[in-house]
């Protein structure tokens, strides 16, 4: 007999256990200690012994220092970091398993931007540490002498916070996966960081005068020692395991211009196993020291008719409308555990009217985002096209950026690299 979820007979909403594991949070320095903008960063995955690095513990902290303009301190504050400080502050992010490349994105910065703005409102609100904050804040946290007098909060921020930054290493391997250990495999996981120019970082009056430097770089990470735990993540990598994560791929950038009626796509040259979407972003062109990293412009598309490997209207058969565009680009920002709240930044007049806009193509079996390897299997003899029509706008250009997301997957047996696809 159904009692409902409040006097079912064996109803607990905990599980009892006995697992003593320790945990330790590590701050250790890192080498080289600075970096300029364009530097490379090489970073080696740990290797604790005895110990697991527990998944979306791993960053790397650092102080930003900022050049500024002599006129400038102790009075008002010109020269501040862009919003979104750990997502803009690295331009390429690559990732290899001994000598075997497994991610490779250029211009990672917009991706992981316009990503982060489907962040929950409570998530955006609480990563100071990773330069998510208010203009104000971004100025308070730059110039720590400055005569600017903020609200009570901010100045207990800025006294908690001071010039300090994390950008998290999220990669999907240690972040969606079993706790991991460099020890435990018989080539180095290695991630490589370039750090991006100074238009793209930093807001500014004075181009001769800016810059950046990062300082006082350290790993931070928190570990698990517990003896079963790591002999049982131990025996799966003997074994054989596989681990699921997007790729992501900077296809194209091409210069629109805002007065154009008509666009033709073409996404060519590609093998993918499991083709999930194609993203369009627009930039609008911005004066040097006055970008807003956050703004996505809408060029206000109207429809899309597809070709996919010679077939016309296969994917949409009216064409894709401007209606339309929103609840497709929820099918995959929004997680699955929030499609039905919404509890998320990210809404429809922000959409379309806030300068929050991209152009989604979804070639998904299902929109699922639970589910790997419902792409398209894409061929490089195969052209997928895209005949967009816009409206007319006023003079000048944008500038559009292609992604390509596939599933991936690489496969570790006996320690080693054994397979890797997408």
């Amino acid at each position: 007999m159904e009692r409902g979820k409040y006097l079912a007979p064996y109803r607990s909403l905990k599980t009892s256990v006995k697992f003593k594991g320790e945990t330790t949070k590590h701050k250790t320095t890192f080498t080289p200690q600075t970096a300029k903008p364009r530097d490379m960063l090489y970073i080696n995955f740990p290797s604790v012994k005895d110990e697991l690095i527990i998944p979306n513990t791993f960053g790397l902290s650092f102080d930003l220092e900022i050049v500024l303009d002599p006129s400038e301190p102790g009075t008002e504050v010109k020269t501040y970091p862009v919003n979104n400080l750990a997502a803009n502050i690295i331009s390429d992010f690559k990732v290899k398993i001994g000598s075997e490349y497994i991610y490779e994105l250029n211009n990672a910065y917009l991706y992981n931007t316009y990503k982060d703005l489907w962040l929950t409102k409570y998530e955006r609100k609480n990563r100071v540490i990773n330069g998510l904050q208010d203009i104000n804040l971004r100025k308070l946290r730059t110039d720590l002498k400055t005569r600017f007098v903020p609200s009570l909060p901010y100045m207990q921020v800025q006294k908690v916070y001071g010039k300090r930054y994390l950008i998290p290493i999220n990669f999907e391997m240690i972040t969606d996966h079993m706790p991991m250990s460099g020890r435990l495999l018989d080539s180095e996981i290695t991630f490589e960081l370039k750090i991006n120019s100074v238009k793209n970082v930093l807001n500014y009056a004075n181009a001769e005068t800016a810059n950046f430097e990062l300082k006082n770089i350290c790993f931070e990470f928190e570990t698990i020692k517990d003896r079963t735990l790591y002999e049982d993540i131990e025996k799966d990598l003997i074994t054989g395991t596989q681990f699921l994560y997007d790729h992501v791929h900077h296809y194209r950038r091409e210069e629109v211009g805002k007065d154009q009626t008509f666009l033709n796509v073409e996404i060519k040259g590609l093998d993918r196993k499991s083709l999930k979407l194609i993203l369009l972003l627009f930039e609008d062109e911005f004066e040097v020291g006055q970008r807003d990293s956050e703004k996505f412009a809408n060029p206000f598309i109207t429809d899309i008719k597809y070709t996919i490997d010679s077939l016309p209207n296969k994917l949409y058969s009216s064409g894709l409308k401007e209606a339309e565009q929103w609840p497709e680009i929820c099918k995959h920002f929004i997680l699955e555990e929030f499609k039905q709240s919404r509890d998320i930044n990210m809404d429809l007049e922000l959409y379309h009217t806030g300068n929050k806009f991209a152009l989604w193509t979804d070639l998904r079996s299902t929109e699922d985002n639970t589910l790997h390897g419902t792409g398209k299997l894409q061929e490089s003899k195969n052209v997928i096209k895209m005949e967009i029509s816009k409206t007319v706008l006023t003079s000048g250009k944008f500038i559009m950026h292609i992604f390509v997301v596939s599933d991936a997957r690489i496969i570790i047996k006996d320690k080693k690299l054994a397979s890797f696809d997408y």
